[in-house]
C-alpha cells in the first residue's frame, strides 16, 4: 500500500503516464484514475481550488494504486504539510531554480532524521490506517518533482537533479518559453532544443525527465525523446477533443442517411 508506483516504474526504466485535475471533482477524479493512469496531476499552483476543496481526492487515487501528485503553490514547509497530510505521495515543486532549493523540497516532504516535516497525516484515518502503519514507510514512499522553468533553473539543472531525493525533473514547456524570451511559443527552436536536450542533461545524475503536453503526437514524441515521466493532459480535455473530431462524422451521417 504504501510503495510508490512511480518511484517504482522509473527504476524499472518504463514510463509513468499521468492526467491532470482541470477541477476539484471527486467525480473527474474517479474517472480519471479508473483509466489506469499511474498519476493524478492536482494543481495548487495555478488552478483556483485549494486543499479545502481538494479534501479526499488523493483517497481516491490511492484506492486505484494512482499515485496522487500535488503541485504545491511554492517552496514553503506549511503548503508541503497541507499537501502530504490530506493523501498526496508525491509532491511537484515549481520553480526549483538551484540545488539549494531543491535540498529545501526535500527537507519539507521528508519526516526527520531526512526533513523536518510536522507529523499529522488527517489522510490515514479516513482510509482505516493507523499512524504505525504509515509512518515507517513514508520518507520512502514520498516522491519530489523538481519543476525546471527559469533561465537559473536552465543553467543549473545538473545540479538539481544530482540532490538526494529528488527523483523527477520536470520541463515546463510554457514556462520555459517564457524563460527564453519567446512565451508561448513551445515550438520555437530554442524551445524545441531545450526540451530536446532537458532528458539528456537530467540522465548526467541517472535521475528521469518530466514533461507535460496536451497534444497526444507531442506526448508520443516526448517519449521517443527519453522522458518517462509524462502528464498527457486530462479526460476532459482528451475527451473533447474526442468529441470534436467525431461530430463532422456523425453529421455528414446523418445528412447522408435523412428520415
Amino acid at each position: 500500500m504504501f510503495v510508490n508506483k512511480i518511484k517504482t516504474l522509473l527504476a524499472q526504466g518504463e514510463v509513468a503516464l499521468g492526467v491532470a485535475m482541470p477541477d476539484a471533482s471527486e467525480i473527474i477524479a474517479k474517472l480519471s484514475v479508473d483509466t489506469g493512469v499511474d498519476f493524478l496531476w492536482i494543481d495548487l499552483e495555478h488552478r483556483p481550488y485549494g486543499v479545502n476543496e481538494v479534501k479526499h481526492i488523493p483517497e481516491i487515487a490511492r484506492r486505484k494504486n494512482c499515485m496522487p501528485m500535488i503541485r504545491v503553490p511554492g517552496l514553503d514547509p506549511i503548503f508541503f504539510k497541507k499537501a502530504l497530510d490530506i493523501g498526496a505521495n508525491t509532491i511537484m515543486v515549481p520553480q526549483i531554480n538551484n540545488a539549494e532549493e531543491a535540498k529545501l523540497a526535500v527537507q519539507y516532504a521528508k519526516y526527520p532524521p531526512e526533513g523536518t516535516r510536522g507529523v499529522s497525516p488527517d489522510w490515514t484515518m479516513f482510509m482505516d490506517f493507523s499512524f504505525d502503519d504509515y509512518l515507517p514507510h513514508a520518507n520512502e514512499e514520498t516522491a519530489i518533482i523538481a519543476q525546471i522553468e527559469s533561465p537559473e533553473g536552465i543553467e543549473n539543472i545538473e545540479e538539481i537533479a544530482a540532490v538526494d531525493g529528488i527523483d523527477v525533473l520536470f520541463a515546463g514547456p510554457m514556462d520555459l518559453s517564457a524563460s527564453l524570451g519567446v512565451i508561448g511559443q513551445i515550438q520555437h527552436p530554442e524551445v524545441v532544443k531545450l526540451l530536446a536536450d532537458f532528458p539528456k542533461r537530467v540522465a548526467t545524475a541517472n535521475k528521469p525527465a518530466g514533461i507535460t503536453f496536451g497534444d497526444l503526437d507531442r506526448c508520443r514524441q516526448a517519449i521517443d525523446d527519453g522522458y518517462r515521466f509524462v502528464n498527457i493532459g486530462s479526460i476532459v480535455s482528451i475527451g473533447a477533443n474526442g468529441v470534436r473530431a467525431v461530430l463532422p462524422e456523425l453529421r455528414e451521417r446523418a445528412k447522408s442517411n435523412p428520415t
